[in-house]
């Protein structure tokens, strides 16, 4: 072999070796990982209702409010259900304490938005 087919040869197994490497630096394996899926926090929080305390659970997904549930509550059925379930609605549609309370039943409400706010205060 020539000096010439030599160093022709060496060129061109450079070139091989450099287009290899660039091929393996910029190919991805295919196989792409995924973030684990996000789980849902539940917490509970208490506040000081109309009657007596309201203790409620509150459960947060990625940082939005998922549910509100009131698992205990002192105050008059009749009456804090429907603040209850008001409040409940509007702190779920604005993702924020920030509501009204309802009339006629403002201690009621007060409670909630107090149990709520403590509940979301113990999210990590």
């Amino acid at each position: 072999m020539s000096k010439k087919q030599m160093k022709g040869a060496l060129i061109l197994m450079m070139v091989a070796v450099l287009t290899m490497g660039v091929l393996t630096a910029c190919g991805g394996s295919g196989a792409t990982e995924e973030a684990p899926a996000a789980t849902p926090q539940t917490v509970s929080g208490t506040g000081q209702g109309y009657a007596d305390d309201v203790v409620v659970e509150v459960t947060v997904l990625d940082g939005v409010i998922q549910s509100i549930e009131v698992v205990e509550s002192a105050d008059t059925p009749g009456l804090s259900d429907g603040a209850f379930d008001a409040v409940i609605e509007a702190v779920l549609e604005n993702q924020s304490t920030d509501v009204d309370a309802v009339s006629g039943a403002t201690g009621s409400s007060e409670g909630l938005l107090e149990a709520i706010e403590d509940a979301l205060s113990k999210v990590e």
